[in-house]
C-alpha cells in the first residue's frame, strides 16, 4: 500500500507539474503580449478615459494581428487550459504505462468496476450499444469511492479513448470485463510520451503574431 501511495503521488506531481507549466508559460505570454499590443496602440482609444470601442475598432483597421492578441487573449487563455488539461492526463497515462505495477491495478480495478456494472445491472438487456454502456462505465467510475483522483482520472480517460463499438452485445456468453481489460491493456500498450506540439504550435502563433504588429 505505501509503495502504492508512492507511486500515485509521483504520478501526480510529474502530471501536476506539466499542468502548470504550459499554463503558466503560455498565459504569461499571452498577458505579455496583451500589455504591450495595449500600451503601443493607447492612442486609438481617444483622449480622456478612452472609449473601448474606438480603441478596437482602430486596432482592427491598422493593427490585425494586434487586434488578435488583443481580442484573443481569453480564447489563447481557455486554449492553454485545454492543452494543459490533455498533456497532464496524457502524462498520467505514460507514466502509468512505464509502471507496470500501477498497470496492472488499473487493469484490475477496471475489471472490478465493469464486473461490478454488470452485476448490478441487467446489461445484456439494458446496454444495447457502445456510447450507452461508455456513459455507464465512465458513471461507475466517478461514483467509486475506494479509488483516488488520479486513478479516476486515468480510468475515466481511458474509458473515453477505448473503442467499444466492435463489442457483440447480443453474445450471452460475452465477458464484458475480459473485453474491456484487452482493450484498455492495448491502447496502455501503445502509449508514448506525450507530446507538446499543440503548445509549441499555439506560442509561435502568438509570437508570429506579436512580431507582424510591430511593423
Amino acid at each position: 500500500m505505501k509503495e502504492e501511495i508512492k507511486i500515485v503521488t509521483a504520478i501526480s506531481a510529474k502530471s501536476s507539474l506539466k499542468w502548470l507549466v504550459i499554463m503558466i508559460i503560455g498565459n504569461i505570454f499571452t498577458l505579455i503580449c496583451f500589455l504591450i499590443i495595449l500600451f503601443q496602440n493607447g492612442s486609438f482609444a481617444g483622449g480622456g478615459h478612452g472609449n473601448i470601442y474606438a480603441f478596437l475598432s482602430g486596432l482592427f483597421l491598422n493593427n490585425i494581428c494586434g487586434f488578435i492578441l488583443i481580442a484573443g487573449a481569453p480564447i489563447f487563455a481557455i486554449l492553454y487550459f485545454l492543452i494543459a488539461n490533455k498533456a497532464a492526463i496524457q502524462q498520467m497515462i505514460y507514466l502509468t504505462w512505464k509502471n507496470k505495477g500501477f498497470a496492472d491495478f488499473v487493469n484490475s480495478k477496471v475489471v472490478v468496476l465493469v464486473d461490478k456494472l454488470a452485476s448490478s445491472k441487467n446489461w445484456t438487456g439494458t446496454i444495447s450499444n457502445a456510447a450507452m454502456l461508455k456513459l455507464q462505465l465512465l458513471e461507475a467510475n466517478r461514483n467509486d469511492k475506494e479509488s483516488s483522483k488520479i486513478k479516476k482520472k486515468v480510468i475515466g480517460y481511458l474509458f473515453r479513448k477505448i473503442n467499444l463499438d466492435d463489442i457483440d452485445f447480443s453474445n450471452k456468453e460475452l465477458k464484458l470485463s475480459e473485453v474491456i481489460s484487452i482493450k484498455l491493456n492495448q491502447f496502455i500498450s501503445e502509449a508514448v510520451e506525450p507530446s507538446l506540439l499543440f503548445f509549441w504550435l499555439l506560442l509561435l502563433f502568438q509570437v508570429v503574431l506579436f512580431i507582424a504588429a510591430q511593423f
